[in-house]
C-alpha cells in the first residue's frame, strides 16, 4: 500500500514536472519565435523600405527656435464692423507675419514677400494713415500662397466671404507678373512688379525634401535667408514699383 502510495506521489511529480517543463519550454518558444518574428519583420522592412531617408518625425519643444525665424513684423488697419460688432475691443486691427503663416501653411518665402508687397502698397496709397481692410481692391497674377496672404491681410476675397469684399481679390494672368492694390474709395492705386520669384525657387525643393529628408537642413537654411533678405530688403530690391 505504501509503495502505491509512493508511486501515485511519483506519477503526480512527474506529472507537474511535465506541466511546468512544457510551459516553461511554451514560454520561451513563444518569446523566442516572437523576437525573431520581429526581428525579422523589422529587417524585411527595412530592406524594402522605399523611403530610406526619411526622417522620423521629432515632436518640437514649444519653447525652442525652429530652424527658419520669422520676424515679428505686422500691419495695422482699421476694422470698424468688427468694433462694432463686438468681436475686436478696437477699431485698430494688427495682423502680423506669423498669423498670415499660420493661415498659409509653410511656404514662408512667397508668404513674406506677399507680405512686403502689402506693406509697400499701403505705404503709398496711404502714407501714415491706417488702411481700412475691407476697403481694397487686389488684383494678382500669382495664383499661389501670395494671393491667400493678400486675401487674408486686405480681407479680399474672389467669390466667398462677405459681401462687401465679394469680388475684391481677382486673378489676373499670370504672365502679367503684377499685382495692383486700389483702393476702394479714392479709386486711387499702385502697381507691384515682383523682381524675385520665391515660388519658382522653392516649389522643386520642397518636392525634392518630401522624397529625401537628408538635404532638410540646406532647405531650411536657404528658406531662413530668404526669408530674412524678404523682410529687410529696400523695396526697390524687391519690387519695381508703378504709380498711379
Amino acid at each position: 500500500e505504501v509503495s502505491t502510495m509512493s508511486g501515485l506521489k511519483d506519477q503526480k511529480f512527474c506529472r507537474r514536472d511535465f506541466i511546468k517543463n512544457t510551459v516553461s519550454a511554451g514560454i520561451g518558444a513563444f518569446v523566442i519565435t516572437g523576437f525573431v518574428t520581429k526581428g525579422f519583420s523589422e529587417s524585411t522592412r527595412e530592406q524594402l523600405d522605399p523611403q530610406k531617408n526619411k526622417i522620423t518625425p521629432k515632436i518640437q519643444d514649444v519653447n525652442s527656435e525652429p530652424p527658419v525665424k520669422i520676424p515679428d513684423i505686422r500691419i495695422r488697419m482699421n476694422h470698424l464692423d468688427a468694433f462694432l460688432v463686438g468681436v475686436s475691443s478696437s477699431e485698430v486691427i494688427e495682423i502680423s507675419l506669423q498669423d498670415v503663416l499660420k493661415f498659409h501653411g509653410y511656404c514662408a518665402a512667397g508668404v513674406t514677400l506677399a507680405f512686403r508687397e502689402a506693406q509697400e502698397a499701403f505705404r503709398v496709397l496711404y502714407g501714415n494713415k491706417l488702411p481700412d481692410r475691407q476697403g481694397i481692391k487686389v488684383q494678382t497674377s500669382y495664383h499661389c500662397c501670395q494671393a491667400g496672404v493678400l486675401a487674408y491681410i486686405t480681407g479680399a476675397r474672389t467669390d466667398f466671404g462677405a459681401l462687401v469684399s465679394r469680388g475684391d481679390l481677382i486673378l489676373i494672368p499670370e504672365e502679367m507678373k503684377k499685382v495692383v492694390f486700389t483702393d476702394k474709395k479714392t479709386g486711387k492705386s499702385v502697381t507691384l512688379l515682383p523682381k524675385v520669384d520665391p515660388h519658382a525657387m522653392f516649389v522643386p525643393l520642397f518636392r525634392k525634401v518630401r522624397q529625401d529628408n537628408s538635404i532638410a537642413p540646406q532647405v531650411q537654411k536657404l528658406l531662413n535667408d530668404t526669408v530674412q533678405d524678404y523682410v529687410t530688403s529696400p523695396p526697390e530690391k524687391l519690387f519695381e514699383i508703378q504709380y498711379g
